[in-house]
């Protein structure tokens, strides 16, 4: 009896933690969409770049199908309103501001940037 129990809690913890990461996966692709395009348009191949680094990330595998939907809304969202979309990445890397995963965030963003080349107009 008391082993359905453990099962079901390894099963919440197991839920809380992924929901607890759902922020930070939200705020790192934000954030490197944000920085892509800081100049106003984003190729492919600084979305390869970024898919590829953000697909690195151990702890953002179970995200993987959601992350690919992520960024097809976020793309869509720069497309269509550029300010506005750049208001809900700020919105998100708010979310996590002052925790630990601030801190991967920014180094994942600059080393997006870094890959793509940061032009004099970014």
């Amino acid at each position: 009896m008391f082993g359905i129990f453990k099962k079901k809690t390894r099963k919440a913890i197991t839920e809380v933690k992924k929901m607890e990461n759902r922020d930070a996966v939200e705020a790192t692709v934000w954030g490197a969409y944000s920085i892509a395009y800081a100049d106003g348009t984003c190729d492919a191949k600084e979305i390869a770049v970024l898919e590829k680094t953000i697909a690195a990330l151990p702890a953002f595998a179970p995200f993987s199908g959601e992350i690919a939907q992520m960024s097809a809304n976020i793309r869509a969202r720069y497309e269509a309103s550029p300010r506005s979309a750049n208001a809900e990445a700020l919105r998100q890397l708010a979310d996590i501001a002052g925790t630990d995963d601030a801190v991967n965030v920014l180094c994942l963003c600059l080393d997006i940037a870094d890959q793509d080349g940061i032009g004099p107009d970014e």
